[in-house]
């Protein structure tokens, strides 16, 4: 049965479309309870008699659950209607970073704060035994100016990611994700790690900055065949100008041998500090002065209630530049905008420290930060 505007799913009515998720349609939807608007995506129909989708859209639920950043999109709610499953999120006002780079490449400080935000997020769910197995542009969310906060990033579809908690639901010799943006281990239905997301973060990377995606093909067979074997030109060839330091670290993340790549997220983030401080001609990463206006509502979901609550908190600026000389010691020029963007989520000054202390490499640092901080 198709779904119509006025439709009601438990507590809430339907009041429009707002696109496709991996595994479903997404709906905005009100609160019939408390008149907030969400967003709610449902599987396509026939749930019953397709035990497979239904198991990876279970998956998928116990995975959001299980995440919580302001990066991520999160979950508010999941329930059965009838024979369907779905989760309603928050609803975000902003577009993809897909929908970003049909304008062609964008300047390099702006896809480094994107960049960094996604490597964050990424962190944080491998930390948690979750890969997503899906990076790609269209699955990277970036808020609007109507949001109230334009350029915060928010990775979305953990349609198949996969948690150590959860087993496996891929057959021998299937190949989740989107070829263009798929690791050769995945390409060859091998066991994922996060070093596979890095990879994939790498492709879009490259694409951010260049304007193309660095694997070039067409059919499907050769673009698998190009993932294992075709070493990309580098970045810097294909956009002149680009620094090397920044060509050198996404060609890092794209080595076809896992053992070879970037090891984690969070040493691809120190990587982008490095770079940063390598080539003095690149002005530090903040949002575009004119963020993309989007062309539509899409559907990610939620930060925290405290993130929510604190996000109009007013700090004392001479704290903030004294948090920001204390970390930049640590990981460089971008210090300042990992302190403001931190500052918008932190509920006081013991939770701003502890999540700037987070961001340093070495515990004994962390330690004698903390200590200096407050």
């Amino acid at each position: 049965m198709a779904i119509q505007i006025g439709d009601i799913f438990g507590d809430y009515q339907v009041i429009g479309l707002l696109g496709r998720g991996g595994m479903g349609k997404v709906f905005r939807v009100r609160s019939l309870l408390t008149d907030r608007e969400e967003a709610m995506k449902i599987v396509l129909p026939d749930l019953d008699e397709n035990q497979e989708l239904a198991d990876r859209f279970l998956r998928e639920i116990k995975v959001h659950a299980s995440l919580e950043h302001p990066n991520i999109c999160g979950l508010r709610a999941a329930m059965r209607v009838k024979d369907r499953i779905v989760m309603i999120m928050e609803l975000v006002h902003g577009e993809s970073l897909d929908d970003i780079l049909r304008e062609g490449p964008m300047e390099l400080p702006t896809a480094i704060y994107y960049v960094d935000q996604v490597l964050a997020a990424l962190d944080y769910a491998h930390v948690h035994g979750v890969i997503h197995r899906d990076i790609k542009p269209a699955n990277i969310l970036v808020t609007g100016p109507e949001s109230g906060q334009a350029g915060i990033v928010k990775l979305t579809d953990f349609g198949i990611a996969r948690s150590s908690n959860t087993g496996g639901l891929t057959g021998a010799g299937v190949a989740l994700g989107s070829l263009w943006y798929m690791s050769p281990e995945q390409i060859r239905s091998e066991p994922v790690d996060a070093r596979s997301d890095i990879y994939s973060l790498g492709i879009t990377f490259y694409e951010m900055v260049t304007g193309r995606r660095p694997i070039q093909a067409d059919s499907e067979f050769a673009l698998m065949n190009a993932q294992l074997v075709q070493v990309p030109t580098p970045p810097a060839e294909v956009m002149p100008g680009l620094p090397l330091p920044f060509s050198d670290l996404i060609m890092r993340s794209l080595a076809k041998d896992p053992r070879q790549r970037i090891a984690s997220a969070h040493e691809f983030r120190g990587g982008l500090r490095q770079s940063l401080s390598r080539s003095s001609s690149v002005s530090k990463p903040t949002p575009p002065a004119t963020p993309p206006t989007p062309a539509a509502a899409l559907a990610p979901p939620a930060f925290t209630t405290a993130t929510t609550a604190t996000a109009s908190k007013t700090w004392d600026p001479a704290f903030l530049d004294k948090l920001t000389q204390l970390l930049a010691p640590h990981i460089g020029p971008i210090a300042k905008v990992v302190v403001n963007r931190a500052a918008k989520a932190a509920r006081n000054e013991s939770d701003l420290c502890q999540t700037l202390a987070a961001e340093i490499p070495s515990e004994a640092d962390r330690k004698r930060f903390l200590g200096m901080c407050r």
